[in-house]
């Protein structure tokens, strides 16, 4: 079988591209015949930046938002369906629709993506197999209709949509499309690889009613969904809308004290299109109507403009990569239970194709919190088939001399702001955890190239002292004027990526002298610019004790020990660190035998604290300690995979879950607590059950076959067994 898409097309709308006109999403049919009964069928598609395909009237998938977001210079993710079941033997139909996605904004942000380097009208290129023969590709046949229902759409603002417009008959073969024009080829072909996309794909998982209805006045009401997430409304229009009515669709995560949306704002970043606004412009007719080309983050959808509104016209559907959950965390104490949902359902909200940063504001891949994150979404969720799609997007996005951009994948915008270690650490930690949670060596085998040119970038930063200092900090900490600073962050993390370095070396069989002899530079000299000679780091902060005790980078542990637990006493058991600190915090001072200061830290009131938040009402993760900018970002999120090592007690001590060391801890105040984490690969699930009976407390283990487990210093056997302690 041919290479995908050999001698094959894009197609697109003719006519020039304008970069200053939204210009819709272009529709596309085309008729064919099958000569023989259908054995089996199978299309590749790519559609640049989304596209949506149906063949005899039905849609050949659930996925939404495909193509998958790439630097489109470099890599061209497509995808396979598997169509024998809608093909018939005789006449047929396909038909596609286009959408801007990714591949064309054309108004103003913050992060310039209108000036991104692809853009260009939206195209899609397919190829259909017939028992085992090619007999449809994209090409100037297809027939092409640019005044289509949807009127604008950008993925970052909004879609409109003039259900006046649309014909739901476009889809099959009994539609007339003899006023329609011809396609167009694209005749700037791009330069970027094909390749498939073997991740889940994103879907809509569950539709949340609206649970209460706000009458603001002059046709405008506010709905509450009692969940903050990703996706769209789901509007139900009935018979009272006249045709022409516009309804006009708003999106909010919180309101403000006058019981009107508030998006604090954020809708600054957006200088030349409203920020989170759908529109629909009704054809007379009763429809159920959602989005399609553009997503939002929201618990509170507005809709202005309805006649007959009722609790049941609006929905929100909750939209997301379709990745499962791998654990499972319940225990007696409900606030611990809903911080552990919300951390879920912020995860669930920023996996698009990438770990995004938020729904709401953004939507990039912002690295830092990826840096944050990954172990957690790796123990949480099967993120493997993401993060190793994301893995080749980071490679595309480094530069000939090793730079690296704050968000990936990127137009071009972020290689002189918002990057440096605190980001580009996701080049060694996404390959590294890959490692650890699979036990597939391959992402950093593959990584080492990418390893060296970065190693050599950051070495020719160096100043007169030896320090990196650009790039973030400990960002979002709760005193924005009191963080450690980056140079101390970069020598630390520059110490983390020499490590995972030597370990790619070593699984790589290469010599490895040069990444030895780099570990031990790196490590002499933090410790030599850092380390007291009491053993305590120099720079008196929870984040700087804690990343060098987690890190090893001490003589003995016992001075850092001291000195963190003296840290956090002096906060009355609160975190004082941004993103950075509060990703090693927890893990440091369990390290340190400390985990009740963990939990106590996690369990605290007042600011700044998770409790703060879910005072506030949190459904997911907050960005920022007081409270404003996004309310759904999982950067924060490090304290679930702490719950999973710590109170469930499912701590691995070799890759892919291979040997593990079941250490519940019992916190006072805790009556009991549950959890399960699946093996990668369907080796199983570890499972770890315990409850308190007076003085004594009973646990439950159950471990899967293949699997070495040791509780409290006894090798355990395969099976369920319960212990008394």
């Amino acid at each position: 079988m041919s290479a995908p898409f050999s001698l094959v097309n894009f197609i697109k709308a003719p006519g020039k591209f304008d970069p200053h006109v939204d210009g819709g999403a272009p529709m596309f049919r085309r008729c064919f015949s099958v000569s023989e009964p259908v054995q089996s069928a199978f299309v590749r598609v790519c559609g640049l930046g989304y596209a949506y395909y149906y063949l005899n009237g039905k849609p050949i998938s659930d996925d939404l938002f495909t193509a998958p977001v790439s630097d489109y210079r470099k890599t061209l993710w497509y995808q396979t369906y598997d169509v024998t079941d809608l093909i018939l033997e005789g006449g047929n139909s396909f038909a596609v629709i286009c959408g801007n996605g990714w591949y064309n904004e054309y108004f103003k942000t913050s992060w310039d993506h209108d000036i991104a380097p692809w853009r260009d009208s939206p195209k899609f290129i397919l190829e259909l197999y017939v028992n085992g023969k090619r007999i449809l590709t994209s090409d100037s046949t297809w027939k092409c209709f640019t005044d289509g229902p949807v009127i604008y759409n950008q993925l970052r603002s909004g879609e409109h949509f003039d259900a006046r417009k649309y014909d739901p008959a476009w889809v099959t073969a009994a539609f007339d499309d003899s006023a329609w024009g011809y396609a167009a080829f694209d005749t700037t072909p791009p330069t970027g690889i094909f390749r498939l996309c073997e991740c889940e794909p994103i879907q809509a998982d569950r539709i949340y009613p609206a649970v209460q209805m706000f009458d603001r006045g002059n046709q405008r009401y506010i709905f509450d969904l009692g969940q903050n997430m990703s996706g769209f409304v789901r509007l139900t229009v009935d018979g009272s809308q006249e045709a022409g009515d516009e309804l006009i669709i708003r999106y909010g995560e919180k309101l403000d004290e006058n019981g009107d949306l508030n998006t604090f704002h954020m809708e600054n970043h957006y200088r030349e299109s409203v920020f989170a606004e759908d529109r629909l412009i009704c054809s007379g007719k009763p429809l159920v109507w959602s989005p399609r080309f553009a997503y939002h983050g929201f618990r509170f959808i507005e809709v202005t403009g309805l006649k007959n509104p009722t609790l049941d016209s609006v929905s929100g559907v909750f939209v997301h990569q379709a990745v499962e959950k791998r654990s499972c965390f319940t225990c007696s104490d409900d606030f611990l239970n809903r911080i552990f949902h919300a951390g879920q359902m912020a995860t669930w909200s920023n996996l698009f194709y990438m770990p995004t940063d938020c729904p709401t504001r953004e939507k990039l891949g912002w690295c830092n919190d990826a840096q944050a994150s990954c172990e957690q979404m790796l123990t949480n969720f099967k993120t493997e088939r993401l993060f190793t799609k994301w893995l080749q997007d980071l490679f595309d996005a480094q530069l000939p001399d090793g730079r690296m951009p704050g968000i990936v994948p990127s137009s071009g915008w972020g290689y002189i702001w918002g990057n440096g270690p605190v980001s580009d650490g996701v080049l060694f930690e996404v390959p590294y955890r890959l490692y650890l949670h699979t036990g597939n060596p391959k992402p950093l085998i593959d990584a080492l190239p990418y390893f060296d040119r970065y190693l050599e970038f950051l070495a020719a930063q160096e100043n007169e002292n030896g320090d990196i200092t650009f790039g973030l900090d400990d960002w979002a900490a709760p005193d924005w004027n009191d963080k450690v600073n980056a140079a101390f962050i970069n020598s630390v993390y520059r110490v983390k990526f020499a490590r995972i370095a030597l370990l790619a070396a070593q699984l790589s069989g290469v010599d490895t002298t040069t990444y030895e002899e780099q570990l031990s530079l790196r490590i002499a000299a933090h410790k030599a610019k850092y380390l007291l000679p009491d053993g305590t780091c120099s720079i008196p902060k929870q984040t700087a004790a804690a990343m060098m005790i987690y890190h090893h980078i001490y003589d003995t542990l016992a001075p850092l020990a001291a000195q963190l637990a003296r840290l956090v006493e002096e906060k009355a058991f609160h975190h004082d660190c941004g993103m950075v600190g509060l990703r090693h915090l927890y893990m440091a001072l369990n390290q340190c035998g400390l985990q009740d200061y963990a939990y106590k830290i996690i369990t605290a009131s007042d600011f700044p604290s998770y409790r703060n938040w879910d005072e506030d009402g949190m459904t997911t993760l907050y960005e920022m300690w007081h409270m404003l900018d996004s309310h759904n970002h999982h950067m924060y999120s490090d304290f679930m995979s702490w719950m999973m090592k710590t109170i469930i007690g499912i701590r691995p001590t070799a890759p892919a879950y291979q040997e593990v060391s079941i250490e519940p801890c019992f916190f006072d105040g805790l009556t009991y607590a549950a959890g399960a984490i699946d093996i990668p690969g369907g080796g199983g699930r570890i499972s770890v059950d315990w409850k308190r009976n007076g003085q004594t407390v009973s646990v439950t283990v159950g471990i899967p076959a293949g699997i070495k487990a040791v509780f409290q210093g006894k090798a355990l056997s395969e099976g369920i067994q319960t212990f008394t302690v």
